[in-house]
C-alpha cells in the first residue's frame, strides 16, 4: 500500500523556496525534472503544496513569502484553482465545524493517485510498449501527418504561466510536430539547440526542421514518447559558437 513519502527539512525548504519563486534557476530546473522522473517525490513537492496553500489562505506566511507565493505559484491556473478551493473547504468546515481535507486534485494529485495504484502502473507500461512497437511499424510505412502542438515556453518566476499543451497520438500518428515560440531573449539567433527531457529524466537532441522570426519547429517521434508529462528545453547559439538555454520549459501532456 503506497503512502506519502517522508520529507526532510532541506527538501521542504526547497520546495517551499521554489513555490516562493526564491531558489537559483539551476536548483529550479534540477527540481523540474525531478517532478517529471520521480513519483515519490511528486508526493513531496504536492504535500509542500498543500501545506503552503493552507498557511495562506489562513493568512499564517510571513510578507515576503506571502507575496513570492501570490507572484510565483498563485501566477499558475492551478495554483489560483487551489487556493480557491482551499478557500471554500474552509468556510463549510467553519459552518459545519467539521475536519478540512487540503488540496484541490490537480495535476500533481493526479501523477500521485496513479503512481500509488498498481493496475494503473501496468496499464501505463502495457500502453507504453504498445506505443514504441507501434513507432517501430510507423518506420515501415510512408510519411504520414504528424500531431500538430502549438507551445509557449513556462518560467518559475513569472507571473502567468501558460496551462501545459495536450496530445493525443492516434493510432498510425508518427509523432507530434512541436511549434515553439519564442520568448524575446531567444529570438534573432542563427541556430538553437532544442531537448526533450523524457518522464525519466533522460534529454533526446531534438532536430530543427524550421525556423523563422517568432518560432522554432520540431519533430518528436511516437517512439519516444507515452503517456506522462514532458518538457522540452531551448538553447540559442551564440557569435562566438556556444549555447545559452533560455530559461524556462515548454510542457506538454501525452494522453
Amino acid at each position: 500500500m503506497g503512502g506519502v513519502a517522508t520529507i526532510n527539512n532541506d527538501q521542504q525548504n526547497e520546495i517551499r523556496l521554489y513555490l516562493f519563486g526564491q531558489l537559483p534557476e539551476a536548483d529550479e530546473e534540477s527540481l523540474e525534472i525531478r517532478l517529471l522522473s520521480e513519483p515519490s517525490f511528486v508526493e513531496e513537492f504536492d504535500t509542500v503544496v498543500d501545506e503552503v496553500t493552507d498557511q495562506y489562505v489562513r493568512n499564517e506566511l510571513p510578507g515576503s513569502e506571502r507575496k513570492g507565493f501570490e507572484d510565483n505559484y498563485l501566477g499558475t491556473a492551478e495554483g489560483r484553482r487551489k487556493v480557491r478551493f482551499t478557500s471554500e473547504l474552509l468556510e463549510r468546515a467553519a459552518k459545519r465545524d467539521t475536519p478540512v481535507p487540503v488540496g484541490q486534485p490537480g495535476f500533481f494529485d493526479r501523477v500521485r493517485a496513479f503512481w500509488q495504484v498498481p493496475s494503473l502502473r501496468l496499464a501505463a507500461t502495457a500502453a507504453a510498449l504498445a506505443m514504441i512497437a507501434g513507432g517501430y511499424y510507423l518506420t515501415l510505412r510512408p510519411a504520414m501527418t504528424y500531431a500538430p502542438l502549438a507551445l509557449s515556453i513556462s518560467t518559475a518566476n513569472r507571473g502567468e504561466g501558460p496551462v501545459p499543451g495536450r496530445v493525443k497520438l492516434e493510432s498510425g500518428v508518427p509523432g507530434v510536430e512541436v511549434s515553439l515560440a519564442l520568448p524575446e531573449q531567444a529570438k534573432g539567433a542563427k541556430d538553437y539547440l532544442v531537448k526533450l527531457v523524457s518522464g525519466d529524466g533522460t534529454l533526446h537532441d531534438l532536430k530543427v526542421e524550421k525556423r523563422d522570426d517568432q518560432t522554432v519547429t520540431v519533430k518528436i517521434l511516437a517512439s519516444l514518447l507515452s503517456r506522462g508529462q514532458y518538457a522540452i528545453q531551448i538553447s540559442r547559439l551564440n557569435p562566438d559558437g556556444t549555447y545559452t538555454r533560455i530559461p524556462g520549459n515548454y510542457y506538454f501532456n501525452v494522453e
